[in-house]
Formats: structure tokens, C-alpha cells, sequence
């Protein structure tokens, strides 16, 4: 059995907690992934293991080796893969993209094709709150190296470095009739009765090459997230900035889930969104939503919970997030003895504020609907811990560049009081929230000698 070596160090860094990870980000060469949580930011760093899974099998890969198995019953394979690590006290970082729900409904993938989750076992870890870095690595020469990056960040970490912006209007502009034009074909299904509720989005080119992690820095200044994220995967880097949860486990098996339904602007004026939280709170589209949302997932914890043991611990609160404000709710439950976190994430994937109700027939109207594949977008960044700690981002508010293409996307709840140009003005205070903050990669150039 490997274990980390482990270093604790007093954070002297005199930044945020969340600058201070993205700054130790810069100083790695290898992946990264950065999962924000609370007061808390875990970074893993590099490989050690590597689990892909496919509606087919579940490839588990190992510096130069790697083996298979096809899948049977996915929470449970997951969780025996787990328990079957040679490794102490890991920590697990991970993304499962909207092919996932197709897969949990018994859908055909469609466009959302390849891989449903990727996970990874870091080489090494920084683990940063106010007080305190700890350091983890299954290499103990590790251990001198990241001393040196945090010292490097220590002497630099607080320069402002000079970034060029993307244009943001671009961003709002893309695609509006078009997004009109499906909201209206929404509603007319909901008035069909084929679904009650359904969230429709729209992909958004940006035409440049963005620095994500100066993206994740500043888009970070600007929004107050549930969980924030940069991940850095093999051709795929997500910036985010996540309004909700999915699905959070802890260690004694308690399940939450934080549904988010109902939009309003937060604008720079107090006296404005006080009376837009007044009107958020009564308007009876805004409400029906909500209360729906809440419904479902009050419904789904029940078939994974202890009966009894789900409660909504709070109730249509107003959260501010970013550019704007939602009505919110929580509730929790007890996990079955006979499940484990796999089983709680799954029965509440994806989320029914990013996909609709019912959910089988949501999914598959935003297959059929939408124009382009959703892939991470509205899925989960998660992390999973050894103790069965789980926690599941919904990915909204977020940023998505691979080797061919950068990107956005923003969406919108459609029930049948909607209409088509409130739910475009829905997205475009959403999407504020990240389209002024994209920064450029800055172009190098070589002097070269004559």
C-alpha cells in the first residue's frame, strides 16, 4: 500500500486562498486540477492513475500500464475499483460529462459521444486555507519541489500581471434568434404535455485562445460561486464558477443536494435588486420552477435515502451568485447502508436544474433540440475522497478550451409561462457573469539574434 508523504506548512501568502492555488497551478508543468470548496482549495497535480469510463467499459491506466473491464453495475464496479487502490488516503479528482445522463436513462448516446467520466489519482496534492498548506506526495522528493513553487509564489504571487480582456459582447450576442427560436418550439411541447420543464443552452465560440488559469482568477473576482474549478485534463481545460451542487456525501454517508430555479439580475444598484429579489420572490413562473425542482429532487434522495431521514433544510432562500441572484433551496437524507456515494450521484445526476422534468423525457428533448453536443457542460466536477466523501459542482458558468476550440455556454429553465425573450435575458445576465472576465493568451515572441 502507497501513501503520501504529507508536510504542513503556515500559508504566509498574502492572497486569497483561491489566488494562491492558481498561482501554485502556474508553477507546475504537469496537469492540474483545482477544486474549490468553501474556504478550502485542493490542487492535484499529475497522474499516478487514471479511470475512463465509457457506457461500455471502465479503463484503469498506470504510468505505462493499463487494464479493463467492462461495466455491470457502474456505481457498485466504481466502488469496488476504489476499495481495490494501493494507495492511502487518496484523493480522486474527476469530471462526468451530459453523455453520463443519457447513460443513467437508458437513452442511445447520440452526439454525446466517448467517455462518460474521467477520474484521477494525483502524484501530489496542495491542500490551502488561510492558515495553513498542506502538502501531499507519493514521491518525497516531491515535497522539496513544491516548497520551492509555494516560496516562488511567496515572492511573486501578489504582482498584477497586465492580461488583454476577449471582447464580452461578442459572447452576448451569438445565437440569439436561434435560441429564441428553440425556446418557442419548448413551449409549445410543454403545452403537448410531453415534459413540464425543460433547460435549453446554446454554445458560444469565443475566437481566441484564452489563459485559463488568469480566466479562473478573474472570473473568480467577479462571481460567488457554490464551488469554483480549473481543471486540466488531457486536451480539455475547464474555468468555472458553479452556482450549485449536484450531489455532496460526507464521510457518515449524509447525501445534500442544493437545487437552484428561478433568475433575476443582480445589478451595481441596491435600491434595483432589492426590488428584483421582490419580484423574483412573486413571480408564479419563478416559483412554479423552483418548487417543481425541489419537488424532484426531494423525490429522487427518497429512492436512496434511509425513509424518514430526507428533509428540506431550507427553503426558496435568495442566492446572489455572480450577475445574478436565484431562489434556492437544500435538502438532505441518510444513505442506505446497502448503497454507496456512486448510487447517490447518480440518482441525482444530472441535475434537474440543468436538465428538466421528467428527466428521461427532458434529456431527450435537449438531444433532439439543441444544435450542438452539451459534452461537460452541465455535467459535474467532482471530487471523491477514500473515506466516501463525495462532491459534485453542477458546471454552469464555466469556460471550455480543448486543442481546436474555445467556448461557452449559458441556458435557461422553459416551462409553459415562458417566454422567449425573457429566457434569452436570462442567459445574457448568466453568461455577464463570465463574458467580461475571459482573458487572452498572451502571444510570445522570440527575439532572435542577426
Amino acid at each position: 500500500m502507497r501513501k503520501y508523504y504529507e508536510k504542513n506548512i503556515p500559508n504566509e501568502i498574502r492572497n486569497t486562498v483561491y489566488e494562491t492555488a492558481a498561482h501554485l497551478c502556474s508553477g507546475e508543468k504537469d496537469n492540474v486540477y483545482l477544486y474549490e470548496n468553501n474556504d478550502c482549495v485542493s490542487v492535484g497535480v499529475g497522474i499516478y492513475s487514471e479511470i475512463i469510463v465509457t457506457a461500455e467499459e471502465i479503463v484503469i491506466k498506470r504510468k505505462n500500464a493499463g487494464q479493463s473491464m467492462k461495466v455491470s453495475d457502474l456505481c457498485r464496479d466504481l466502488d469496488n475499483l476504489f476499495k481495490s487502490l494501493e494507495v492511502d488516503s487518496w484523493r480522486a479528482y474527476g469530471i462526468a460529462k451530459f453523455g453520463l445522463a443519457r447513460y443513467i436513462y437508458g437513452l442511445n448516446v447520440g452526439a454525446e459521444t466517448g467517455e462518460l467520466l474521467h477520474l484521477i489519482i494525483p502524484d501530489r496534492e496542495y491542500r490551502i486555507d488561510k492558515e495553513t498548506i498542506l502538502l501531499r506526495a507519493l514521491n518525497e522528493d516531491y515535497i522539496k519541489t513544491m516548497e520551492k513553487n509555494i516560496f516562488n509564489v511567496f515572492l511573486n504571487g501578489e504582482k498584477e500581471e497586465n492580461v488583454t480582456f476577449y471582447d464580452g459582447k461578442e459572447v452576448l450576442l451569438f445565437d440569439e434568434e436561434y435560441y429564441k427560436n428553440i425556446v418557442g418550439l419548448a413551449v409549445k411541447e410543454i403545452g403537448n404535455k410531453e415534459y413540464q420543464k425543460v433547460i435549453l443552452s446554446r454554445k458560444i465560440p469565443v475566437h481566441s485562445r484564452l489563459d485559463m488559469l488568469q480566466t479562473y482568477i478573474h472570473g473568480r473576482h467577479r462571481n460567488t460561486p457554490a464551488r469554483s474549478y480549473f481543471y486540466s485534463f488531457p486536451n480539455l481545460e475547464v474555468t468555472g464558477f458553479s452556482p450549485e451542487t449536484i450531489a455532496e456525501v460526507d464521510a457518515s454517508g449524509t447525501v445534500y443536494t442544493f437545487p437552484l430555479a428561478g433568475t433575476r439580475a443582480l445589478t451595481g444598484d441596491s435600491k434595483t435588486n432589492k426590488n428584483l429579489k421582490k419580484e423574483l420572490l412573486q413571480d408564479p413562473k419563478e416559483i412554479a420552477e423552483h418548487a417543481i425542482s425541489v419537488k424532484l429532487a426531494d423525490e429522487e434522495l427518497e429512492q436512496v435515502c434511509v425513509p424518514g431521514s430526507v428533509a428540506v433544510t431550507e427553503f426558496m432562500s435568495v442566492m446572489e451568485r455572480g450577475t445574478v441572484q436565484h431562489l434556492g433551496s437544500r435538502l438532505r437524507g441518510k444513505l442506505r447502508a446497502e448503497y454507496n456515494p456512486w448510487h447517490a450521484i447518480f440518482k441525482l445526476f444530472p441535475a434537474v436544474t440543468a436538465s428538466g422534468i421528467p428527466k428521461k423525457e427532458a434529456i431527450e428533448a435537449i438531444g433532439r433540440i439543441e444544435k450542438d453536443a452539451r459534452d461537460l457542460y452541465s455535467g459535474g466536477v467532482l471530487t471523491y475522497d477514500s473515506n466516501g466523501t463525495l462532491d459534485a459542482a453542477l458546471v454552469l458558468r464555466s469556460i471550455f478550451q480543448n486543442e481546436e476550440e474555445t467556448w461557452v455556454r449559458v441556458g435557461a429553465g422553459i416551462v409553459e409561462m415562458s417566454n422567449p425573450e425573457r429566457e434569452l435575458a436570462e442567459t445574457l445576465e448568466k453568461v455577464s457573469s463570465i463574458a467580461g472576465q475571459l482573458v487572452e493568451e498572451q502571444k510570445r515572441y522570440i527575439q532572435l539574434s542577426v
